[in-house]
């Protein structure tokens, strides 16, 4: 079947399940019209509730009606009631209940909307009572799927790395290295705020053990920075909303050096609460490596190499913050984290070196080694002012983060007598600072509407010291190279001002936005009297929609406009060494990509099951590619730039559902089907391509006894091709097995991550001038244990007391 019969059936399945489902849905409409809904808050915080119960019941006979739980803004909605006179129940675990009476669904209202409903904190929970209900893996909102980290136990003793492994939107690769949508290009917010350590750095730095959420926000409206191809990946923190002292403990270990430990304590009375927490983790990755290089000129020359390496990513950091209610209408937050992470590692390689004109073979062993890391701050103010209309407000925002990056390579060549023929040291550090200001205000104009606007300046200043070393054979030293080294400068302001209006009519929600950004942004290289400025407006519109059906169905559409800023080494205009046998220099004359993406989703709830399908279309203009060739006449070593090349299209597919196939067995299959094409030329030279690409994951949740769980997950990626080469596919199966004590105070987790050993991947780089062929195969199957100790019952099956009156329901790189 060619790929063009294959894009033909995706599409046709998919608008044949969407168009079922919407006549299903309208029948049905008919015969269920009442509605109820509302939003749920913590009385004393202001805060609202995720995950709170919502339970319809007969006013006559206390018969269950239906039920729902609030979403993460607390609100909820109840569809396809029937006329009656009902009371509702609103629990949370930790919180006293609320019954609301006489609530009447007849021919003159067949809408309610209850506002806000506020729930007060219990104090220390004496008599407790467990309940052991699970959390669903997966929730979906308007604009983001939210992942419930506390239900992967796979990825217990890892970091956010390992959990998006198990999220259909995401890949993961050798390195580490997460894909949104098959896109690199994302942006990554701690708590809704930036972070000044890139993407992939601080995903990897943050244990999966102090995550409570992640969202993923493939389409975000103007309320957010438009930065990223993909879309938006937001780590939501643990911290407890039970009053009084409580907190969790976690050590771990595995194997190949792999271990680290975290903690996290939470102090909440009434108007006042306090967090702090500390984390430490060494990830340890050995492997080994083949490598086939061809580069054809006058002469074609051939070189390979195998040998072992070791990938390192260790990291620690602090964390602590004070949020005070000075009174029902105002309340200021205070947060701070500082930290370090070390991302390289070492290889040892053995080369074989020969041409056609000279087929002797010259043997040599190359030694490498690399870091990049440096100390990081955060400090975070936020100021809200509530007026008292419900939902009326103002939030200030102010961060501040600097960083002290450093990064050093160093490349040995040893002949056959291990004498040192030559190398490379390379150094570059500097001061990285970044700060942003922001100012949303939000207006209420009536039940149904709402009118959102806001300011921010972002200001990103960078220094950065680059200087090369080179070995003198006749000296036994290293010695500087002016040629290669050097000094940059950049400073980048961006303003932004965003609205947003929404509102519903019926069962039709709607947003629409729009966000426009003037950015001013030089690069300084010292020496050059060239300054590389950009001065510019852009505009970001945005659209959503949303439908509610019969049965808890949803339909839901949107459009967004965003870009892919361009990384700071994508820019610089001058020659790096990655090692002896990689050359890097960037393009100040780079033009950021800018997309255009549409989606168009369908949601069935069943009870805490949900099957999701999305169909998305994704526009990629002024496409980049790393472009490679040979360097300077040197047949062996490869020269990367940048250039934009084209258009990019992306349509594609992901699927989702969970079963209860029993009581004690919870199943989720998830599903990314892509078609992936490129058109442009660079040079002369066609850089069009194409590839079909998808990806399935299978979690199987088994629970053995109430304190007992065991979770298997199996993942395969298929193979996908770019303009210069293609990658392999590859599967994986992890498992866990995870065993509480002590009524759950203690537990304990045995996770297996490649249980059959077949992670390793090929990718093969090609050009007019040069032929590669690599293996990555890491050491696997890898084993770790992790022990948690909670401390005055910090967890998420919080315990409530018996006697209840009422029924319930338990990169800064970016320019």
């Amino acid at each position: 079947m060619n790929l063009h019969n294959k894009k033909k059936i995706l599409l046709s399945i998919t608008f044949s399940i969407f168009t079922f489902l919407l006549i299903a849905g309208e029948v049905e409409s008919m015969l269920k019209p009442g509605t109820i809904k509302g939003i749920v808050y913590d009385s004393n915080t202001r805060e609202p509730l995720e995950f709170a119960t919502i339970t319809v019941k007969n006013a006559e006979d206390g018969a269950l009606v239906t039920g729902a739980i609030t979403d993460i803004n607390g609100f909820f909605r109840l569809i396809d009631i029937k006329k009656g006179t009902y009371f509702i129940e609103i629990g949370f675990l930790g919180y006293n209940d609320k019954v609301i009476e006489d609530v009447i669904l007849d021919d003159e209202q067949e809408s309610i909307n209850l506002g806000n409903i506020e729930l007060s904190p219990m104090d220390e929970m004496l008599d407790e009572v467990v309940v052991v209900a699970d959390r669903p893996t997966m929730s979906y909102q308007i604009d983001k799927k939210v992942i419930n980290v506390s239900q992967l136990h796979t990825s217990a003793s890892g970091t956010a790395v390992e959990i998006l492994e198990n999220i259909p939107s995401v890949t993961v690769d050798i390195d580490g290295d997460v894909s949104l949508r098959g896109s690199g290009s994302f942006t990554v917010l701690i708590d809704g705020k930036p972070s000044i350590l890139d993407a992939n750095d601080i995903l990897n730095q943050i244990p999966a053990s102090q995550i409570e959420n992640i969202e993923i926000i493939t389409n975000p409206s103007a309320r957010f920075d438009p930065d990223g191809v993909a879309g938006i990946i937001n780590i939501v923190m643990k911290q407890n909303r039970l009053q009084g002292i409580n907190g969790i403990a976690n050590l771990n270990a595995g194997s190949f050096n792999r271990y680290g430990g975290d903690f996290l304590v939470n102090y909440r009375r009434e108007r006042f609460n306090f967090y702090l927490g500390g984390d430490f983790n060494e990830r340890g990755r050995p492997g080994q490596s083949i490598t086939q290089s061809q580069s054809f000129g006058s002469d074609t020359t051939y070189l390979n190499s195998e040998g072992s390496f070791d990938r390192i990513r260790n990291s620690w950091g602090f964390r602590g913050g004070v949020d005070f209610n000075i009174d029902p209408q105002n309340t200021i937050s205070v947060a701070y984290r500082m930290g370090d992470r070390d991302r390289g590692g070492q290889s040892e390689r053995l080369y074989e070196e020969w041409s056609t004109i000279n087929p002797g073979r010259y043997m040599y062993t190359s030694l490498e080694e690399s870091y990049r890391g440096g100390i990081s701050h955060t400090f975070t103010l936020d100021y809200k002012l509530d007026f008292n209309q419900d939902g009326h407000n103002i939030l200030a925002t102010a961060v501040f983060s600097q960083r002290e990056s450093e990064q050093s390579s160093l490349n040995m060549l040893l002949n056959e007598s291990l004498d040192t023929i030559s190398g490379q040291r390379a150094f570059e550090e500097g001061p990285r600072s970044r700060y942003t200001f922001r100012l949303d205000y939000t207006l209420p104009l009536n039940e149904n509407q709402r009118f959102e606007a806001g300011y921010q300046t972002r200001i990103r200043l960078q220094e950065e010291t680059n200087n090369m070393f080179e070995f003198n054979p006749e000296i036994s030293a290293f010695e500087l190279s002016d040629m290669f080294s050097k000094a940059v400068e950049y400073n980048t302001f961006i303003h932004s001002l965003y609205s947003t209006y929404s509102g519903e009519i019926d069962k039709l929600g709607y947003q629409f936005g729009l966000r426009t950004e003037y950015i001013d942004r030089s690069i300084n290289l010292v020496g050059d009297p060239e300054d590389y400025a950009l001065n510019r407006w852009d505009y970001y519109p945005t659209m959503h929609f949303s439908y509610q059906l019969p049965l808890e169905q949803q339909v839901m559409a949107s459009y967004t406009r965003r870009l892919q800023r361009l990384r700071g080494w994508y820019l610089e205009p001058f020659y790096t060494w990655r090692n002896a046998y990689s050359i890097r220099i960037g393009n100040p004359n780079l033009e950021p990509e800018y997309i255009d993406s549409y989606e168009l989703s369908y949601q069935k709830r069943f009870t805490q099951n949900v099957l999701s399908a999305d169909l998305y279309y994704r526009i990629t203009n002024n496409k980049i590619e790393w472009v490679r060739s040979i360097y300077d006449d040197q047949p062996n070593v490869l020269l990367t730039t940048f250039e934009n090349v084209g258009k990019a299209y992306s349509l594609g597919t992901e699927i989702m559902m969970g079963f209860d196939p029993t009581s004690w067995w919870h199943f989720d299959v998830m599903g990314n089907f892509y078609d992936y094409r490129q058109r442009g030329e660079l040079y002369g030279r066609d850089y069009s391509t194409s590839s079909f690409n998808w990806n399935v994951r299978l979690n199987n949740d088994f629970r053995i006894s109430s304190g007992t769980r065991l979770q298997l997950m199996a993942m395969y990626n298929s193979p996908t091709v770019r303009a210069q080469g293609e990658r392999s596919g590859y599967f994986f199966t992890n498992l866990a097995l995870r065993q509480n004590f002590f009524d759950n105070d203690l537990s304990v987790t045995f996770q297996v991550r490649d249980i059959f050993g077949t992670m390793a991947r090929e990718s093969t780089n090609f050009g007019d001038d040069f032929y590669t062929f690599r293996t990555w195969d890491p050491n696997t199957p890898t084993f770790s244990l992790r022990v948690s100790f909670r401390i005055n019952n910090y967890r998420a099956d919080r315990r409530v007391p018996r006697d209840r009156d009422n029924g319930g329901m338990g990169d800064m790189d970016d320019f």
